[in-house]
């Protein structure tokens, strides 16, 4: 019996390390998929929710893009066209475009249909102070990206890691402090 506790001893922990992370990414799925595949979901504080899809988009103010970042697979270098960030955030409602400084506190998220998320601080994008061209892309390199399939552009970031394909969902909240 002792053997057996002790080769399972080192196997047990591992498997449950894997059984953990597999739990979260499935817990995060769910609330990726709300959106509908050709549709972005964009939830305010007060929990004000709206999906806008690509004919929402289409009506939105495109700008372009050029990008270089460091990948795992090396460097890439790209040419992306899409709506701003802030044009989506004001244009859904959940943001008031003609009040930058109450947004300065806030956060986006921003979640892939495959649960992966990143974070700007509205303050990031926000045109009147500084005013990073982050987009809400469409297109890559001339080409359409596949229908429903947007994809969040930073420029400026060294690494790709908030370069995130496929947006599902967009969402807007006060930057709380944790208490000590």
């Amino acid at each position: 019996m002792r053997r057996v506790t002790r080769r399972l001893g080192g196997v047990v922990p591992v498997l449950a390390f894997f059984l953990l992370g597999f739990a979260a990414r499935a817990d995060m799925a769910p609330h990726a998929a709300a959106a509908p595949p050709s549709a972005i979901i964009i939830i305010g504080d007060g929990g004000k929710t709206v999906s806008l899809g690509a004919e929402d988009f289409a009506k939105l103010t495109r700008v372009r893009v050029e990008v270089s970042f460091a990948t795992e697979h090396g460097p890439r270098h790209a040419v992306f066209e899409g709506p701003l960030l802030w044009t989506v955030l004001g244009e859904s409602g959940v943001i008031d475009l003609a009040k930058p400084r109450g947004t300065v506190g806030r956060v986006v998220i921003v979640t892939a249909r495959d649960g992966y998320r990143v974070a700007l601080a509205l303050g990031e994008i926000a045109p009147q102070f500084e005013g990073k061209q982050v987009i809400v892309a469409e297109r890559k390199d001339g080409q359409a990206l596949e229908a429903g399939h947007f994809r969040l552009v930073v420029p400026g970031d060294k690494m790709g890691g908030r370069s995130l394909r496929d947006v599902a969902r967009i969402t807007v909240n006060e930057g709380q402090e944790s208490s000590p």
